[in-house]
């Protein structure tokens, strides 16, 4: 189809286009407006014991330790995890999981560390949650350990690095707004060619309608209507 052809069937339906218009125009406008979102994530390190006079039972066989991570840190998030987060002051999301060292699909958890985030739309709520979820994960883990009769030189201490603190999440915007352009397009010629196809029907539906108008409308006046397999009944 050639330029002035895609031109013509534009012009043919311009209202319909108003109307693709003002509704890509409105998301666009929602978008913009919808407040930014905030992360912050750091990775907590365990740190096995200098002590060798009494060995922790948490690393007393190979990959224990990185174990011991991964029970914490699906205690954290299990309901009553994020309900006493929650109870002290928490109102941000929040995810700990083992720091995978491959992807999703083969994951490969070989460090005792764990990746800690939180994410709001207030920088104060997340920064809020993450301290108060860290403090919990070294609390719980520590009160482990007294539970384990685990003397204090020997105990496994846990350290946060590459905190990050709240960051604004960059670059959605403009990617989701390049998208809508593209979609306006492509709904734009969709409503034209699709306007294009559908009046033909309407007209010879209306082509159709218009005889048996125009018989009614000739009818006479004191004839009664019969049936087909009947006689015709006159009014007098």
């Amino acid at each position: 189809m050639s330029l002035p052809e895609i031109a013509a069937r534009l012009r043919r339906h311009v209202l319909a286009i108003l109307a693709v218009l003002v509704l890509a125009a409105g998301a666009a406008y929602g978008f913009k407006h919808t407040a930014p979102t905030y992360a912050e994530t750091a990775t907590m390190v365990f740190i096995p014991p200098a002590s060798t006079l009494h060995p922790n039972p948490y690393e007393a066989v190979g990959s224990t330790l990185t174990k011991a991570a991964g029970a914490i840190a699906a205690q954290v998030m299990s309901p009553q995890g994020q309900q006493q987060v929650q109870r002290a002051g928490g109102t941000a999301q929040m995810n700990v999981g083992l720091l995978n060292g491959y992807d999703l699909e083969y994951p490969f958890y070989s460090e005792p560390y764990l990746t800690i985030t939180t994410t709001s739309t207030s920088p104060d709520a997340v920064q809020r949650t993450f301290t108060l979820l860290s403090r919990l994960i070294a609390q719980e883990f520590t009160a482990q350990q007294v539970q384990a009769n685990v003397t204090p030189n020997n105990r496994i201490e846990t350290a946060l690095a590459g905190d990050t603190g709240a960051l604004a999440q960059p670059g959605s915007s403009k990617r989701v707004l390049g998208a809508l352009a593209i979609l306006t397009l492509v709904a734009i010629f969709a409503v034209a060619s699709f306007l294009d196809r559908h009046p033909v029907r309407l007209r010879r539906r209306s082509r159709k309608r218009a005889p048996a108008l125009g018989r009614a409308q000739r009818r006479l006046p004191g004839i009664r209507r019969a049936d087909p397999a009947g006689p015709v009944v006159q009014d007098y």
